[in-house]
């Protein structure tokens, strides 16, 4: 329930600075932009120490349209390693979203197709909240805030279902 008033919330917000970003103008494209959540943590149980490094990327690739609509797709790999054990996942969806002329931006996909170790036929939702900033020329960096959901069939036919609220960082291209 939480998960859900926080997605809610993201959504309003964006609404909100979403009606309130000028018309972009002329400004129109092919993007494409790579996400990163990187972290590693060690804990002590009991004198032994377990160390835990995970990486999400998001390849996110799709057409911008003048009055900012964006419609692409969204290719998700991730990596786990705790101690001796490496679990990896990928995902795969489509994109829609709203990139406003003041780089605010918000979007959600489908995600139609997900994989995480042994669990398979995995189906959810994603949404993100950030903002990007031209560098130089079609070069953009940013931020963003993501909330995943996805929803997992085990061997037992159970369901197993995965949440997360990530930070990530952005770099990306618009031609």
């Amino acid at each position: 329930m939480k998960a859900k008033i926080l997605a809610l919330v993201a959504v309003v917000v964006a609404s909100v600075v979403a009606g309130n970003a000028e018309a972009r103008g002329s400004a129109s494209g092919v993007m494409l932009t790579g996400n990163a959540f990187i972290y590693n943590s060690t804990d002590d149980n009991n004198g032994t120490k377990i160390e835990s490094k995970n990486s999400i990327y998001d390849i996110k690739l799709g057409y911008l349209t003048g009055s900012g609509l964006y419609l692409g797709g969204i290719y998700t790999l991730r990596n786990s390693q705790t101690g001796s054990t490496t679990t990896d996942g990928k995902a795969l969806g489509g994109s829609v979203g709203y990139v406003a002329a003041n780089g605010f931006f918000v979007m959600g996909h489908y995600i139609a197709s997900a994989e995480l170790g042994d669990l398979k036929e995995g189906k959810g939702m994603q949404g993100d909240l950030g903002y990007l900033t031209n560098v130089t020329g079609a070069f953009v960096v940013g931020v963003e805030l993501t909330y995943r959901s996805i929803e997992y069939k085990t061997t037992s036919d159970t369901k197993y279902k995965k949440d997360e609220l990530l930070p990530l960082l952005t770099l990306g291209f618009v031609f």
